[in-house]
Formats: structure tokens, sequence, C-alpha cells
């Protein structure tokens, strides 16, 4: 049984079942780390699904977010999370086959440095430039936690969880 894919080829049963577990993993990392803001493996998960998956790990991407948005209800920060999260996966696309474990933590932390600029777009157009600026502006000193974490977590756990996800992927179960 398979279902079609947006991206080259078909989607197996069991690659939809390894990217729900990547979906899953990413909600379940984010709460267990919840205490601590902007701490979380949402990021690492995304690069490490880009580099196996391609652009299906849009699929889990998208999955992550309404899951975040069934457990904490919709809300602005909703649809922040609509963009935010799939352009970690479209920025990450063009380095998919890199190998280099700098080049994703500086996506990484990237990603993790602009968040808050990126979700301020919303406020733009509630209240103009002053009100988006203002609120990109007060969560700088998060945005900065998130992509210190984002780069650490990337370049220290991306190689490793690369090679076991592709030798789980290699077994015939």
């Amino acid at each position: 049984m398979t279902l079609r894919s947006t991206s080259a080829g078909k989607l197996t049963v069991r690659e939809l079942a390894e990217l729900a577990i990547f979906c899953a993993l990413m909600v379940a990392g984010k709460e267990a780390l919840r205490v601590v803001p902007n701490v979380h493996p949402v990021t690492l998960l995304i690069l490490l699904c880009v580099q196996v998956y391609g652009l299906r790990a849009l699929y889990p991407t998208l999955g992550f977010v309404l899951l975040e948005i069934g457990i904490y209800g919709a809300g602005l920060w909703s649809l922040m999370y609509l963009y935010v999260w799939p352009l970690l996966v479209l920025a990450a696309l063009p380095f998919r086959t890199a190998k280099s474990r700098a080049a994703f933590a500086a996506i990484a932390g990237l990603h993790g440095l602009c968040f808050g600029a990126l979700c301020a777009v919303p406020y733009y157009f509630i209240g103009g430039l002053p009100m988006a600026i203002s609120w990109w502006v007060s969560g700088i000193p998060y945005d900065i936690i998130h992509c210190v974490s984002n780069t650490v977590l990337t370049f220290v756990l991306l190689p490793p969880l690369y090679r076991l996800v592709t030798r789980i992927k290699q077994e015939k179960l």
C-alpha cells in the first residue's frame, strides 16, 4: 500500500509511520522541555527530517504545528507557527546533501535568532511597524537563547542521530 506524495516518488506506509514518529518526537521533546524557554529539539528534528526525507519533512512539521494548536488552542501564534516552521524546512532543503554539521548548526542558530522577527510579521499588519518592532525587540533575549540552544543541540546531536536514522531506515523489518 502506498500513498501519493507531492515530492518525487511515492510515500510508503513505512515512511508515513516514520514521519509520524518524527512529529510525535517534536511534540514530546517540546513538551518535555517546556519549563526551559526556547530550549527544545524541534529545530534539530526538523533538520534531521530534511536530511533524511527532503521535502517530505513538511508532513511532520505541519503535524507538529497542528498538534501544538490542538494542545494550546488557536491564537495569533498559530498563524506564526504555520509559516515559521515550514520556512525552516524550505531554508534547509538546498543544504540537504551537505554533511557539514556546522552548516546545519548555522541554519538552526539563524532560525532561532530570526524566530521573533519572523513572528513579528502579523503584528505589522495589526498595529504597524512600531508594534512589530516593539514585539520583536522585547523577545530578543529569548531569541538569543533559542539561537544558542538550537546551535548546540544541532551541532552535537545531528550527526549521530542521522547515522541512527539512516541505519534504521536500511533495516528491512
